[in-house]
């Protein structure tokens, strides 16, 4: 029986961390939409108010500032010139999301709740079909390093259709040694006539909880053109729409060092001959590709609508690839040429180590719901001497390797087993509707399930990981949500909730709190019936105060 769940998710991405990589000196605040005030952005109160205040935040900041900018749409300019972007600076924090209370960017809204805009549409004329006017960049990493970070905004409108330069990266452009860190954005429908549509990179930026959406790359990448980089991250992105003749949604060309993983590829085309409808890697360089999902992308005329690689060395494991298509079909060959693949499921078959080609039993393939049905073969099946150093959530944000206990093992490894592709199988949802705040070792406790959501099986198994060690804690369970500061974190559980109180559990040296609920004995002699939604949480001692976890919605059976 498949499990299907609410997504209990009002946006693309899970509640993504917060985690400040400089000491802030000052905050300047933006809203253009303020009338009153001083204008000088020393408070809410007091905002920069001009649709170009994100550039004037920036022009006046100095290493260590933070910007809050308020939802709204902002612009490179107030006059014509085409040649103007938002210039990144090294040290300065540039954070998006934000309705105009908040004191600080854990307290925003899930990304889209508070759409912030970073257009390059000058003359606002976009929708009547005119874009020959528009900014050639949106954005401008100006050799800046990992200091200068972009949270929590909609990249739309760059049209890179200019000379030298001015033809690539029509979303953001990151040239020399340029290596931001980019995180819980949204690069919506740029352009360029060169290579990659929403970024153009030499660089070694990193990319965290990213949509890249409808952009289109020219000749080289329809979301990135990555040529020269060196150590640059993709994880937990997304690649939707986007289209290039090479490459419709990412090209790595001569590039070292290059980390994918936790991705989701879909709806992506190429049209010229050299293929890669998904992903193009060539030309030398190295590349890790692991744990992705690459769905019904598409090669208008090359075998390959999956993943090329061109004379580079590129390992792939523990991936999805799925219902895409080459020029001959949809057979293994159009779903990867040139590389080894092991550990992956592969539409029509590849051969290698730990391969598998039968149906992956996504939730909901033609709603593009790519989590694993509970009796999906990817489940359990990977290599976890394969799985990314240092990666421990998955393209959700829950746990990245947790076993499957009603599921036998066929992947290879000690332990719980990875599963294949870019979202581990959970039974429930997360729920990202409510604030998630990072405990004293700078990391999010998040929540995941296995085992079954029928109510006769009695066979949930609950699982947190990325608490502090040795710290005690416990679960709770509610019909509703809500949203309520309580110690170091947020309670996301409305009333009433039902703890289960006897059962007091801690989280050892792994700073993980598992748990296996009796639903025959539940709190207070609740009942669950099928049907029911039901929300989990746990609560932990969290140093000198406690904290929560992420929230777990569960639909019953």
């Amino acid at each position: 029986m498949q499990f299907r769940s609410p997504r209990c998710v009002a946006t693309f991405l899970a509640g993504a961390a917060f985690v400040s990589t400089t000491f802030a000196q000052s905050t300047i605040y933006v809203d253009e939409g303020l009338t009153t005030g001083l204008n000088d952005g020393s408070s809410w109160a007091d905002a920069l108010q001009t649709d170009d205040g994100v550039r004037l935040a920036l022009l006046q900041s100095v290493s260590g500032d933070q910007i809050f900018v308020k939802e709204g749409t902002y612009y490179p300019t107030t006059g014509t010139s085409r040649s103007l972007a938002f210039n990144l600076k090294t040290g300065v924090e540039l954070y998006g999301g934000f309705v105009g209370t908040e004191s600080d960017p854990s307290e925003r809204l899930p990304l889209g709740d508070a759409p912030t805009i970073l257009s390059a549409d000058l003359n606002e004329n976009d929708g009547l079909g005119t874009i020959t006017d528009n900014s050639y960049h949106v954005v401008n990493g100006l050799n800046s390093n990992a200091t200068a970070v972009l949270d929590g905004f909609t990249v739309t409108g760059g049209n890179a259709n200019g000379g030298t330069n001015s033809d690539r990266g029509g979303g953001i452009i990151c040239l020399g040694s340029t290596s931001p860190t980019i995180r819980n954005c949204h690069f919506l429908s740029n352009r360029c006539t060169f290579g990659g549509g929403a970024a153009y990179i030499n660089g070694s930026p990193t990319f965290t909880d990213v949509i890249f959406e409808d952009n289109f790359g020219g000749s080289f990448g329809g979301a990135f053109d990555i040529n020269g980089g060196t150590g640059i991250r993709f994880d937990r992105c997304t690649f939707i729409g986007n289209q290039a003749s090479r490459a419709g949604a990412l090209e790595i060309f001569n590039t070292n060092g290059a980390v994918v993983t936790n991705c989701v590829f879909r709806g992506n085309r190429a049209t010229g001959g050299s293929g890669g409808g998904a992903v193009w890697v060539g030309s030398g360089g190295s590349t890790t590709f692991r744990n992705n999902t690459v769905v019904g992308n598409i090669a208008n005329t090359h075998v390959a609508g999956g993943l090329v690689d061109a004379g580079s060395n590129v390992t792939v494991a523990n991936c999805v690839f799925w219902d895409n298509q080459g020029s001959s079909g949809q057979n293994g060959v159009n779903q990867v040429s040139g590389t080894t693949v092991t550990y992956s499921l592969i539409e029509g078959g590849l051969a290698g180590v730990g391969n598998l080609s039968t149906d992956p039993e996504f939730v909901d393939l033609a709603g593009f719901d790519f989590r694993l049905a509970s009796t999906s073969p990817a489940i359990d099946a990977g290599s976890n001497s394969q799985a990314q150093p240092g990666i421990d959530l998955d393209h959700d944000r829950t746990a990245r390797i947790v076993d499957a206990p009603s599921v036998p093992d066929t992947g290879v490894g000690t332990g719980a087993l990875i599963d294949m592709g870019a979202i581990e199988y959970s039974v429930g949802a997360p729920d990202t509707n409510c604030l998630t705040l990072p405990n004293s070792t700078f990391d999010i406790a998040t929540l995941t399930a296995t085992g079954s959501n029928r109510v006769v099986d009695n066979d949930l198994d609950l699982f947190a990981i990325g608490l502090p060690a040795s710290e005690f804690g416990f679960y709770l369970m509610s019909r509703s949500t809500t949203n309520l500061p309580v110690a170091s974190g947020f309670i996301c559980l409305g009333s009433p909730q039902y703890r289960f109180a006897n059962n007091i559990i801690n989280s050892g040296a792994g700073g993980t709190l598992s748990f296996t609920p009796d639903l025959n004995n539940l709190p207070q002699m609740q009942v669950i019936t099928p049907g029911e939604t039901i929300y989990f949480q746990a609560w932990f001692r969290d140093g000198a105060s406690a904290n929560f976890t992420t929230t777990l919605c569960v639909e019953f059976e």
